[in-house]
């Protein structure tokens, strides 16, 4: 179910603000990343040195054997060492120019992976930390496949992005500066005439890189829905297969992810499409290149140009439309990884709904338990309340019962005592402080919940109790699961407490679920109870049982209860008949039924066939 009231947040498309902010997560490690820089440096220089080196090879020791050598050269074999020793030298000095360039490159993108890699640590970390701390009020309006797509896939690719992505990006960039200077200063003019084709590239990389953009937000946004698509059905396969709704399933998801190839396709074919166009252009430059330095060698005497310098200019061509090319290519990733970065600031940017206030007061160590509600109202759509003036005083240790149809408001009347949503109108206090003032940790610790839908986490049964009270020994988590009478039933499991669960628990039943979840309540021992119909998943024997323990654990503890149960009702110290979001009668079971009101109705339609059960069972107990 969806509500309104989560604070929407525009998508950034300044992406220079997003590049900003992705620095932030970069800046802790400047250090690294300067040694990284220097590698890449030094890698990009002796990459250069390479065509110049075949180059000086041609002019000196096969083309113009008799032309003067430069400086370094003769510094390195003297000035009357013959040919062979020469040529052997330039050759040494190139192959040690790739090793040098290949170590360097090895060094520096091992160092920005480590580099990469804990930035994508802190970015997960940083999101699963807003997403608890968000309200309730987000998640009905967010898919879960959604959100972990955010914190999956969108970190994914940015880490791919700005790790060796990255690198090769600012590898390029330098190679292009380096190749552009050693150009000029071979020769300017087959420099300028290579450049001629600079414009055209240029042009076609601004035409494709709009289309680009757009077409892998598009993607990034589809394959949210996709994960969406795919966790609910991974979640809802029972149902699914109960009602035999495979084919439609199947279908809903097909459409979906038909969305999500028809985006990847387009932004897959708008990149292929620009590979094509750079090949095109490159070959026409080191066209141009043949052909004006021929011309420069034949039209001139001497010539304006070497036979070396044309080769070394053909492999500086080439590598100076491989940056290019090769930036073209990471720019679709690059547009990628922006777009999964605004996903994710817009996740970081969401506003909580419900906010501790800067010096909020905290409860004392020793909570009484006396609950008002004074004029209380919530509604999560405008104009549609859920809960109307609403006032209700529960004195320490009184259990109250909420009775009443669906959707007359029970869950939120909780909901609010624990703060997952804030009053609109009116206040709740806990011994004469406001919830609100109160730290949203500090009140939780003070309530222990037992919801209707018990959720268990993946790990064993001796866990999933201490989630209750992390401090806990295996002592006292077989004590707190002796008074849910759940150690009988865990015992005969293979593995005792140590006995893994599934996802949710499913190797479980409703009701031992049900029971690991009221053990986890009982281990925390709060001074206010809040029960969702503890007791509404078991056998009506167990129910006993477990009652009884409920019971002892009631004494002396304010207890706030869901009520879908006779035997919970009986025993309330007060009735609280809640409809349309108003409460309508309140007093003892025996009371309101004399009143013959809508507690009456309700429980002659609802609650007399329990009673036709329950009693029977009760009396069959021992001792009773």
């Amino acid at each position: 179910m969806r509500r309104a009231g989560a604070i929407e947040v525009q998508k950034p498309k300044d992406t220079g603000n997003v590049l900003r902010r992705l620095y932030d997560y970069f800046a802790p490690f400047k250090r690294r990343l300067v040694a990284v820089g220097v590698f890449l440096v030094l890698s990009v220089l002796a990459d250069l040195a390479a065509p110049y080196l075949i180059g000086v090879a041609i002019d000196q020791f096969i083309a113009q054997p008799d032309a003067p050598a430069p400086v370094w050269l003769t510094w390195i074999i003297g000035p009357d060492a013959p040919r062979a020793t020469g040529l052997t030298a330039v050759m040494v000095l190139l192959l040690l120019s790739y090793i040098s360039a290949w170590i360097l490159n090895v060094i520096q993108f091992r160092l920005m992976v480590r580099v990469s890699q804990r930035v994508l640590l802190s970015m997960r970390t940083q999101i699963l930390d807003q997403l608890h701390k968000l309200s309730l009020d987000f998640f009905d309006q967010s898919q879960a496949g959604d959100l972990m797509s955010r914190l999956t896939n969108d970190t994914q690719v940015i880490n791919d992005m700005f790790g060796p992505g990255l690198m090769r990006i600012l590898r390029m960039s330098l190679s292009l500066v380096g190749i552009v200077i050693a150009m000029i200063a071979l020769n300017w003019r087959l420099a300028l005439a290579s450049f001629a084709i600079l414009p055209l590239i240029l042009g076609a990389t601004a035409y494709f890189s709009r289309r680009v953009r757009r077409a892998y937000r598009e993607t990034r946004k589809t394959i949210g829905d996709v994960s969406a698509e795919l966790q609910e059905n991974i979640s809802g396969i029972r149902e699914v297969q109960a009602f035999a709704r495979e084919n439609e399933t199947i279908n809903e998801f097909r459409a979906v992810n038909l969305r999500n190839r028809d985006a990847s396709v387009t932004a897959e074919t708008l990149s292929a499409v620009f590979m094509p166009v750079l090949d095109v252009l490159s070959t026409l430059a080191a066209a141009v290149v043949i052909g004006f330095g021929g011309y420069l060698v034949l039209g001139f005497s001497p010539p304006l140009v070497t036979v070396g310098i044309i080769v070394a200019f053909l492999n500086y061509v080439r590598r100076f439309y491989d940056p290019i090319r090769e930036m073209a290519n990471l720019y679709g990733q690059m547009q990628s990884a922006i777009a999964g970065a605004e996903r994710i600031f817009e996740l970081l940017d969401t506003e909580q709904s419900v906010k501790d206030e800067p010096a909020g007061t905290c409860l004392p160590e020793r909570v009484d338990g006396q609950i008002v509600y004074e004029d209380v109202s919530f509604a999560y759509k405008e104009d549609e309340p859920v809960l109307d003036n609403i006032n209700v005083i529960i004195n320490p240790g009184q259990m109250i019962a909420l009775v009443g149809p669906t959707g007359a408001g029970k869950t939120t009347f909780v909901n609010l005592l624990l703060r997952l949503y804030d009053v609109q109108s009116g206040r709740i206090t806990i011994d004469g402080c406001d919830v609100r003032s109160v730290p949203q940790a500090n009140l939780r610790e003070a309530i222990g919940m037992v919801p209707q839908d018990t959720y268990l986490f993946s790990s064993n049964i001796m866990e999933n109790i201490r989630y209750g009270r992390l401090d806990a020994t295996d002592e006292e988590v077989i004590a707190a699961a002796k008074v849910a009478n759940a150690d009988d039933f865990i015992r005969r499991l293979p593995d005792g407490y140590q006995t893994r669960l599934g996802e949710r628990g499913s190797n479980l039943s409703q009701g031992h679920r049900q029971m690991i979840a009221i053990s986890r309540a009982i281990l925390n021992s709060p001074k206010i109870l809040v029960l969702d119909e503890a007791t509404s998943s078991v056998d009506t024997r167990t129910e006993l049982l477990i009652q009884e323990a409920l019971d002892k654990l009631m004494e002396d503890r304010t207890s706030v209860v869901i009520a879908h149960r006779l035997s919970t009702i009986r025993k309330a110290d007060q009735i609280l008949v809640i409809q349309d979001g108003r409460i309508v009668e309140r007093g003892t079971h025996t009371e309101l039924l004399a009143q013959q009101g809508e507690y009456h109705e309700l429980y002659m339609s609802q609650f007399r066939r329990q009673e036709e059960i329950y009693e029977p069972v009760e009396a069959a107990e021992p001792g009773s």
